[in-house]
């Protein structure tokens, strides 16, 4: 057709006619215009579908959901600058669509489907003749909606956990095989470049392997002594679908005769087609260094499952179980599930119910963190004691506009069991003295951290929080708790053996400020908080949303370091500091007349390099 077109634009144009009365003569100038214009025709026939093809450009690309699932039958729209629709296409069972013939200038793209929140790219550049890629990720309204801070006792930047999960890139790891100038972490990289990145490429990033290792120094916590040894890898499947798995060895190296330490963690993921996602997580610990009464050692058994089910755009589900055991001088075995149920009943506002038995799993998003804690009691016989516990909590959130939102909460709590910590070395006469004297005490010599049990309380209080963007990436986060924690009334250079008898539960307060995020064209995350209660309570108010981590004036930062000459690609420098002015701690006297301490968390700096790979 446009062959004919135009060789019938052109003979039309012809002044004299090509049969006509002009006789002989009049065919012979017709034949003299008709040979150059057909040979013209045929030129620009055989010219015209490439001259065609280079004026148009083509977009093309993959739908998929925040977990990384192709969306099959969804509708990619491409508008104008005045938002009139130019051509529209629906992606493949594979979530790949084709948007060809589209003239140059500037668009916009925009995906829709069923039951997920559209997605709009802005300020597309099309070229004539250019092919641009643009994969879209849309998310149902709970994954869009990450305001909540549906877990708040999570830091934002862990100090060597990777967060494992792919599911928006809020909440993509730090720590990935990926190219800088295509990564849209990065605060360098340009919206063009990041909209034009390959398929190919997308989908061989997908199915690729990252890893991550470090080596640093204990962080003065109880069971994280001596010298840290981490290898991390993780391995994602085209699908969404991946696998992680985490090493850790801790070699006390401190003149102790005791063996290295062991953790091990392997977990999986697999999504749902229905936007939700099913865990599991196992992990096991043995840490030879610990002592209690007459014994030593510790090993402990986890096994971690989750399941999440989006209920349309209204309701979440989030439930699991963790089942643990433990062995000291004797065995316990214990389950601990969780339920979270959120309900959004209108686009501003989100109600949440939640019940957990115990603090290390409370929802999915706690098998994030791949580092098993430590937490560990023992009664004057060695035996392990249940920690298990139940927390109801009541809430709601309210978006205030842009990215800021407060929340309000009311629980209850009960604990069979509560855990003092302390700071100070206990030698093996102590602890047999306090075990004839019925007090449980765990202790690590590497660190010089202990853990001594104290009987279980219930209590019930009110929180509120308020989250106030100060940068498009950094946030500032304030927080309010009134409930009950266990609080001391024994004078200085009190003896550990009597502490049980002069703690109580009381009502008291807690707020906390802080800064989190990103400080954009940098390269610098950071979180710095100040977390104040009373000086003599010595658990934490709200522990169940409590971070365990965090106590009093505390930081972290993580600083990409730009590649040069002498420094290889994919190092960052990261700097970590808890309770900085060594606040809340309460002196005791150990049997043989040692000053012990009573403290939240005790004081540590930590430095070091983190090299990705």
């Amino acid at each position: 057709m446009d062959r004919f077109r135009i060789w019938t634009s052109i003979s039309a144009t012809s002044e004299t006619p090509i049969f006509g009365e002009s006789g002989a003569r009049g065919h012979k100038g017709a034949v003299k215009r008709f040979v150059p214009g057909m040979l013209l025709a045929v030129l620009l026939g055989i010219t015209g579908p490439c001259f065609a093809a280079s004026s148009y450009a083509v977009v093309s690309g993959v739908v998929r959901d925040v977990h990384g699932t192709p969306q099959m039958g969804a509708l990619v729209e491409l508008f104008s600058v005045d938002a009139s629709a130019i051509v529209t296409a629906f992606t493949d069972d594979h979530g790949r669509y084709r948007l060809s013939s589209v003239l140059p200038g500037h668009y916009q793209i925009r995906a829709t489907a069923a039951f997920l929140v559209p997605v709009t790219r802005t300020n597309l550049r099309l070229q004539a003749g250019a092919a641009a890629v643009v994969n879209l990720t849309m998310s149902t309204l709970f994954e869009a909606e990450n305001w909540l801070p549906a877990q708040k006792r999570r830091a934002d930047e862990p100090v060597d956990d990777w967060k494992w999960t792919l599911r928006s890139t809020a909440s993509r790891p730090l720590l990935r095989l990926l190219d800088p100038s295509n990564d849209p972490e990065d605060d360098t990289a340009t919206s063009s470049t990041a909209s034009t990145t390959s398929s190919d490429t997308a989908e061989a990033r997908r199915r690729s392997l990252q890893g991550w290792a470090s080596v640093s120094g204990g962080d003065g916590n109880f069971g994280q002594g001596g010298v840290r040894e981490v290898l991390m890898l993780n391995r994602t499947l085209k699908d969404g679908s991946s696998a992680v798995m985490r090493t850790e060895i801790g070699d006390p190296s401190q003149g102790t005769s005791t063996a290295a330490s062991t953790e091990m963690t392997v977990g999986y993921e697999r999504h749902s087609p229905l936007g939700g996602s099913t865990r599991l997580v196992s992990s096991y610990q043995s840490h030879p260094e610990l002592t209690y009464g007459s014994g030593t050692g510790l090993q402990v058994l986890r096994l971690a499952s989750t399941e999440q089910l989006n209920l349309g755009d209204m309701v979440m589900i989030d439930a699991g179980t963790l089942l643990q055991a433990e062995r000291l001088e004797a065995s316990r075995f214990a389950s601990e599930p969780f339920v979270r149920v959120m309900v959004k009943p209108g686009s501003n506002l989100m109600v949440e119910y939640r019940y957990a038995t115990g603090r290390t799993l409370q929802s999915s998003g706690d098998l994030d963190d791949l580092k098993p804690t430590t937490d560990v009691l023992t009664d004057a016989a060695g035996r392990p004691l249940m920690a298990k516990g139940s927390h109801h909590e009541v809430s709601v959130s309210r978006k205030l506009g842009g990215e800021r939102s407060v929340t309000v909460a009311a629980y209850h709590d009960e604990f069979s069991s509560a855990a003092l910590q302390g700071s100070g070395l206990v030698d093996r006469g102590d602890l047999q003295s306090l075990s004839t004297e019925g007090l449980g005490m765990v202790t690590d010599p590497t660190t010089g951290a202990f853990h001594l049990a104290a009987e279980g309380y219930s209590g019930h209080g009110v929180s509120a929080s308020l989250v106030q963007p100060v940068t498009s990436s950094l946030s500032a986060w304030v927080e309010y708790d009134l409930g009950t924690a266990l609080r001391s009334s024994f004078p200085p250079s009190f003896a550990v053996s009597n502490v049980q008898s002069h703690i109580a539960p009381q009502t008291v307060q807690a707020a906390s400020v802080s800064l989190r995020g990103k400080i954009a064209r940098t390269g610098t995350s950071m979180k710095a908080e100040y977390r104040w209660q009373p000086s003599r309570t010595l658990t934490q108010v709200n522990a169940y949303n409590a971070d365990p981590g965090a106590a009093y004036l505390g930081f972290f930062i993580r600083q990409k370091l730009w590649r040069g000459r002498f420094l290889p690609e994919g190092m960052d420098a990261v700097v970590e500091a808890t309770n900085l002015l060594e606040q809340g701690y309460q002196p005791v006297l150990a049997p043989d007349g040692h000053t012990l301490f009573l403290a939240q968390m005790p004081r540590a700096i930590q430095a070091g390099l983190a090299f990705n790979f």
